[in-house]
């Protein structure tokens, strides 16, 4: 891999440094490797138990009783709902009544959440309905290629033929949506300054473009 070097200067001192942070490179591509396969809470948490599993930790049902099962040495992990994750390593000379010490995070972060009834169209597009989940920085999502990653409830059948709902996980790394901002010949240059972003009105992807007979059949039934 090629070095990455850091040159610092500090004020009125005329010596530079020069840090090499090339050994910081294979750390920073393990972070970049679960970031891309951990788009949404639940993709996240699949990954972390994939990879606790390979350390050798066991999966604990979080509605059976832990007792008999929790060991010193052990190592345990558990979910919640599948978007939550607890995961503890019991010491091997641990007494009970000894402390502990617990390290917390998140797993979510600031994303376009798809409606429930998601299909929308204006102007001769198919667009998805969404919700702005977090405090996101609203601005940095125009005019970028999307995805879709998440979790869905469909209906399926049991062994013994009953019907039941089940979840499946959905990651389309494929660009299929985009949130698009207008051509600059159909804005003023007062409004590109004053570039304001509107949750409701502004950040609803488009998945593509209608088709002229189904055009005209939406405005056939508004009409």
């Amino acid at each position: 891999s090629t070095p990455c070097w850091i040159v610092s200067v500090t004020r009125g001192n005329t010596n530079s440094k020069m840090t090499d942070y090339s050994v910081h490179i294979p750390f920073a591509e393990k972070a970049c490797e679960f970031l891309d396969a951990s788009p949404d809470p639940y993709h996240a948490v699949q990954t972390m138990i994939a990879r606790l599993e390979k350390a050798g930790y066991t999966r604990l049902r979080k509605r059976e009783p832990f007792a008999g099962k929790v060991t010193a040495g052990g190592k345990y992990y558990y979910t919640c709902n599948r978007t939550t994750l607890v995961a503890f390593a019991v010491g091997g000379k641990y007494k009970s009544g000894n402390g502990f010490k617990i390290i917390g995070g998140h797993t979510d972060s600031p994303n376009l959440k798809v409606k429930p009834r998601s299909k929308r169209s204006a102007s001769g597009c198919v667009q998805l309905g969404v919700e702005c989940y977090g405090g996101g920085l609203w601005h940095t999502w125009f005019d970028r290629d999307l995805g879709i990653s998440g979790r869905v409830l469909v209906r399926a059948k049991a062994d013994d033929g009953k019907e039941t709902v089940v979840q499946r996980f959905v990651k389309v790394d494929k660009p299929v949506a985009r949130v698009s901002t207008l051509c600059i010949h159909l804005q003023t240059a007062e409004e590109r300054q004053a570039f304001k972003v509107n949750k409701e009105d502004h950040l609803t992807p488009i998945l593509g473009t209608q088709s002229a007979a189904s055009v005209l059949t939406e405005s056939a039934k508004a009409q």
